[in-house]
């Protein structure tokens, strides 16, 4: 059974014992209903362009000013700096978590091989998106081992 087919089994076995009238929290929705929302094609259109060596188009996705944060923040003063960020990033990654957070978004990525050779686990980015570019990028310390530099 494919994973789409297991989790809409799951969301109807789940659904058929409730009428709605329960008085627990309404649980948060899992991370994969977020892959499809505006920021989720965003994010995955911006991992394309870095995937395909497209710098610059990379680079668009990136507020002027925007923060960087794997561990010491840094400011993108200008597409220059977002173009030389984006080539820099030693890892290629696939988005495979998405939840809305309010003014943010957490991303979870698998990490797959890029330029700087092969790259495995996973790393999750919190980003505040205005006006459909990132202004803030900011990489969670999941404690385990990272490739050296930016990793996504």
């Amino acid at each position: 059974m494919g994973r789409l087919a297991l989790v809409l089994a799951v969301a109807l076995a789940l659904l058929a014992g409730c009428d709605g009238s329960s008085d627990q929290p309404t649980p948060r929705p899992h991370p994969q209903n977020g892959l499809r929302s505006p920021e989720g094609v965003m994010i995955r259109d911006w991992l394309m362009a870095v995937a395909h060596g497209d710098f610059g188009q990379a680079a668009t996705f990136f507020a002027p000013g925007a923060i960087i944060d794997q561990g010491h923040p840094f400011r993108l003063p200008n597409a220059a700096a977002a173009r030389t960020f984006n080539a820099g990033l030693p890892c290629h990654a696939e988005l495979v978590g998405l939840e809305d957070e309010g003014a943010k978004v957490l991303a979870t990525f698998r990490l797959t091989p890029g330029p700087g050779g092969p790259c495995r686990g996973r790393v999750q980015v919190r980003y505040t998106i205005v006006d459909g570019k990132f202004k803030e990028w900011r990489q969670l310390d999941t404690g385990a081992p990272e490739p050296s530099g930016p990793v996504v």
